[in-house]
């Protein structure tokens, strides 16, 4: 099941990066909400269930403002006015989404009905996953970078084949520096596929960092969730988490 809701969300970002940076921008958005799931599946901790809903919405709002970056312009001539109405991807809506998470986990707790047991447990929670989720507009950043259609079918390439790799069944010594092979080798193979590629060294080296965080991602979910029955949103989504970035990082080398 992880593999093949990997393959779709993986399979959807890179076919919407050729159609349209806000196609990317519903993907990112679609895989926002799977990750909020995490309220329900993830880490038992004593967060409220509707904490998902601050998961939810700060994700969107990061994204949203990532799409539009408009929304945050300021006066014509000012610094904000101009640094929002850069071509380039940017990842300024980020930091609303994040604070957006931070408020709404405190005001969750305020309005919540009997004992406030473990409120610092479930404020943290709330807050790491909201975060988390946020960071996964950096998708829809790279996606708007000049070579963002590449650098996200070459990053999102990297991600599926390693989570796929990740999952077959076997030691975790040697699965672990197949799957990361095996996504480094997914990415070359796109790379030399494409039809106006990017330099060799950046499609070697996006997917080696990509596969390589993306299997950390899979590592570190068995850790923060041992019962496998609970961690389908993190194992699927974490890997995209640690991505994203890299991904928008690399697709400001072109701009």
């Amino acid at each position: 099941m992880v593999a093949l809701l990997s393959v779709g969300l993986g399979g959807v970002l890179a076919l919407t990066a050729y159609a349209d940076p806000l196609a990317v921008a519903a993907a990112v958005a679609v895989a926002q909400l799977v990750w909020a799931s995490v309220v329900f599946q993830g880490p038992v901790v004593p967060a409220p269930r509707t904490a998902w809903v601050v998961v939810a919405l700060g994700g969107i709002a990061a994204t949203v403002v990532t799409a539009w970056p408009d929304l945050l312009a300021g006066f014509d001539g000012s610094a904000a006015g101009e640094s929002v109405r850069q071509s380039s991807g940017t990842l300024m809506g980020i930091a609303p989404g994040a604070a957006l998470v931070v408020l709404g986990a405190m005001l969750r707790e305020m309005i919540r009905r009997g004992r406030r047991t473990g409120v610092t447990a479930s404020v943290a929670m709330t807050v790491t996953v909201g975060v988390c989720g946020a960071l996964l507009a950096a998708w829809a950043a790279a996606a708007k970078t000049d070579a963002g259609d590449q650098i996200v079918l070459i990053a999102a390439c990297a991600v599926v084949v390693t989570v796929v790799v990740w999952s077959l069944p076997g030691p975790r010594w040697l699965i672990a520096p197949v799957a990361v092979l095996g996504g480094t080798a997914a990415a070359v193979g796109v790379r030399l596929l494409a039809a106006d590629p990017v330099e060799l060294s950046i499609g070697v080296g996006l997917g080696a960092v990509g596969a390589l965080l993306a299997a950390s991602g899979r590592g570190i979910a068995a850790n923060l969730v041992p019962d496998p029955s609970r961690r389908l949103a993190v194992d699927v989504v974490l890997p995209l988490v640690f991505v994203g970035p890299i991904a928008f990082w690399t697709g400001q080398l072109f701009t």
